[in-house]
């Protein structure tokens, strides 16, 4: 019988506060995650691996519906195939605490490592640990197949992050871009003699050359140059056909709040997607 806590309702823990339009991207996460772990089942991976950098309580609470639904890392952990293991990042300790006592419930637990960690500092120790056991020989087996999933409240997953992650020969990335974070912070980073976390997150100030002739157009247009900017970005890691893997998130203002972008190093990856 499944646990309570792996179910879409509401336990005695602390869940993450989303607005409704959030929900679609849980299920977005939650179809692919079902087609990657089946075809990948019976393949000769080191191991089959998931990264979620910003993890949460595990839990997701929804407004104004009210309605319950398991976060990205019990989505993870839940799948009919299995991953081999499952790195999981939380800053919040009270949101760690919910996360740690969720995954226990799972008989799979053995197989999540967790870490109440900044995820631009726990990213050197899982892309180690990944790295070390692709350095053993195992004859017949391929090094590992990532799937890593960046899914920020804003800004605070930096490109140094990215990249290190992107030094996997086989790391497929889902990116949750936060488009209303650039659009509502640009105009005052932009001239800003320090370094800012908008220059973190784009890894470079390069960003500025771009927004500044553009700054007082529609953020439509600001919104697509960026996001085009940043995806130039992902292919000078190794990444293919970027730009057409995005689903586009709304408000109920009918305002663009976030993009989730795919990028893979595989068309098979794209055609999964």
């Amino acid at each position: 019988m499944t646990h309570r806590y792996l179910k879409n309702e509401q336990d005695e823990l602390p869940s993450r506060d989303s607005q409704d339009y959030a929900k679609d991207k849980l299920t977005i996460l939650d179809g692919y995650l079902g087609r990657f772990t089946a075809a990948m089942k019976n393949m000769n991976w080191r191991a089959l691996n998931y990264i979620d950098l910003q993890a949460g309580p595990g839990k997701n609470r929804f407004a104004p519906s009210g309605d319950v639904r398991l976060g990205s890392p019990l989505l993870a952990i839940t799948t009919r195939f299995p991953f081999d293991y499952l790195y999981l990042v939380e800053i919040g300790e009270t949101e760690f605490y919910a996360l740690e006592k969720r995954v226990k419930a799972s008989d799979r637990h053995e197989k999540a490592k967790l870490f109440n960690a900044d995820c631009n500092e726990a990213v050197d120790s899982i892309v180690r640990q990944i790295e070390e056991m692709d350095a053993r020989f195992i004859e017949g087996k391929w090094p590992s197949l990532n799937l890593a999933f960046l899914d920020p409240e804003g800004l605070e997953i930096e490109w140094q992050t990215v990249e290190k992650l992107a030094r996997q020969k086989r790391m497929d990335l889902i990116i949750n871009f936060s488009t209303s974070g650039i659009t509502r912070n640009a105009g005052n980073f932009v001239d800003a003699p320090q370094e800012t976390v908008i220059d973190r997150f784009f890894g470079t100030r390069e960003w500025r050359e771009i927004y500044k002739p553009i700054r007082s157009q529609d953020n439509s247009v600001v919104r697509r140059q960026l996001i085009d900017y940043y995806l130039s970005r992902l292919r000078d890691l190794g990444y293919v056909e970027t730009q057409r893997q995005e689903q586009e998130f709304k408000n109920q203002r009918n305002v663009q709040v976030y993009t989730l972008i795919f990028a893979s190093k595989n068309d098979l990856g794209i055609k999964f997607w």
